[in-house]
């Protein structure tokens, strides 16, 4: 039975309302600037992707440089309170801003104004997300430690999932007096309740870090550098955004990036045509009912998540990472086969299976994959002596963002390139279909195959980070 993290009350709330607040900061504006700005206000559907992709991009560039500046705030006040306070806050003012615009303006002029403000959010945004994370991974001091809290986190995003589907069916309620009021009302409570104040509450409660360790040497030039051992006194460990210089932890680190890319990218590609084929495959071009049926899948695969985190979880500390990353991604390819068969005609009730089949890979990139990472953060401090956290966090979000933006983009692109006619309503081309079958089910499969062949090189086990660590403090 996997427990909760080791972890005092106080650090639980600031992980669990950190993730939240990350959950709805990150997922809140697609969800709602389609149906409003596309649907609502008939703004271009390719403009609008832009002006959503092109901050989000942006943001994956300036990563690196956030993660130093995080990490010198960090050793500056002692803590991440401070920045998660600041960078919550903002994040949650920009987020309701965002949709004041007036309903009277020109969509030129609509396009700007949230291009505009969705590059400042983007911006909080980043630091707030790097210093939750490297807040997990600071309150993760062992391995089965760092499993337990990053599933922690992941259930508490997972939890979210309920609540955002929600969120313009919210704005659309009478009561506001029209959409353009409730997309502001509601706008403006996810970025003051649920991104601004939940960040508040995950800053309070990140109470800073005990020093029993010997004080710095204030006569050093750099504060960043790792201060000299003395003889009997033990290692101080300096924050420092600076890549890792052990060749296998590089190695490694690329791995587990090409793992996440694979997972936010390219599979997200293939799998976004299942809305496509409910819709003009299944059911015969009937959007209503293809997208009962995408609810239906969307629900149970929420669910479903919410038992997989705990199971594989405790599958993970009892087993180890690698071995259950083969297991999920075996999992996972099996489910890509039977897309084939899941998507037709007669089988809508089957999409549960593909649910059950497609829950614990998010598992493997919530939970695992990041808890590999902080082993890996952990194994670096351990041969430099230096604290690297903000990089590998930093890095981490860098291809999360690159992913995403693949996915609005290549989705796209490779509906083009599959024959999908969107003024062709129910009346599809058979090729087109067939194509779009193919890449549903056999993208993701060829996906998961590289996933296997990339854990089958990882150059690190854990019993291989043990012994190094062991053999560096001579035992």
């Amino acid at each position: 039975m996997l427990t909760l993290p080791d972890l005092s009350r106080q650090h639980l709330i600031a992980l669990g309302f950190g993730f939240l607040a990350l959950f709805f900061a990150n997922q809140s504006l697609s969800a709602m600037a389609i149906p409003y700005f596309q649907m609502t206000l008939g703004i271009d559907p390719f403009w609008l992707s832009l002006v959503i992709a092109a901050p989000i991009m942006f943001a994956a560039f300036i990563s690196q440089y956030v993660g130093r500046v995080s990490e010198r705030l960090q050793h500056k006040h002692g803590n991440r309170g401070v920045t998660l306070h600041i960078s919550g806050v903002t994040s949650g003012v920009l987020f309701g801003a965002i949709w004041w615009v007036p309903n009277t303006w020109s969509n030129a002029d609509v396009l700007w104004y949230v291009l505009a403000l969705n590059f400042l959010f983007s911006i909080a945004l980043t630091f707030l997300t790097i210093n939750v994370k490297s807040l997990a991974f600071e309150l993760s001091r062992d391995e089965t430690q760092r499993v337990k809290v990053m599933a922690f986190g992941s259930l508490f995003e997972r939890f979210g999932t309920f609540a955002y589907f929600w969120l313009f069916p919210l704005a659309q309620l009478s009561i506001w007096g029209s959409i353009y009021l409730g997309i502001q009302y509601v706008g403006w409570f996810i970025g003051i309740v649920l991104i601004a104040f939940f960040s508040i509450v995950s800053a309070w409660c990140c109470a800073p870090k005990k020093v029993t360790s010997p004080s710095i040497n204030t006569e050093q030039k750099n504060p960043f550098e790792r201060k000299k051992e003395t003889p009997g006194n033990a290692p101080v460990y300096i924050n420092i955004a600076k890549p890792p210089t052990d060749e296998r932890t590089k190695r490694a680190l690329f791995l587990l990036l090409s793992l996440t890319l694979i997972k936010f990218g390219a599979i997200s590609i293939f799998t976004s045509f299942d809305f496509y084929l409910l819709v003009y495959f299944v059911k015969g071009g009937d959007v209503a009912a293809g997208a009962y049926w995408k609810g239906i899948l969307s629900s149970t695969f929420a669910l479903v998540t919410l038992v997989m985190i705990p199971l594989f979880s405790y599958v993970t500390i009892k087993l180890g990472k690698l071995k259950t990353l083969s297991i999920i991604y075996w999992l996972t390819a099996l489910g890509a086969v039977l897309k084939w068969f899941i998507y037709q005609p007669g089988n809508e009730w089957a999409v549960i299976i593909d649910a059950l089949l497609g829950a614990p890979s998010w598992v493997a990139i919530s939970v695992i994959i990041p808890s590999m990472l902080a082993d890996l953060c952990d194994y670096e401090r351990k041969l430099s002596g230096q604290n690297k956290v903000g990089y590998f966090v930093s890095a981490q979000n860098r291809v999360i963002n690159i992913g995403v933006v693949m996915t609005m983009v290549g989705a796209g692109l490779l509906l083009n390139l599959v024959g999908f006619d969107a003024n062709a309503g129910e009346d599809q081309s058979p090729g087109s279909i067939f194509l779009m079958r193919l890449c549903l089910a056999g993208g993701p499969l060829v996906l998961c195959c590289i996933s296997l062949m990339i854990v089958k090189c990882y150059p690190l086990s854990e019993q291989q980070m043990a012994l190094s660590k062991d053999a560096i403090h001579g035992i």
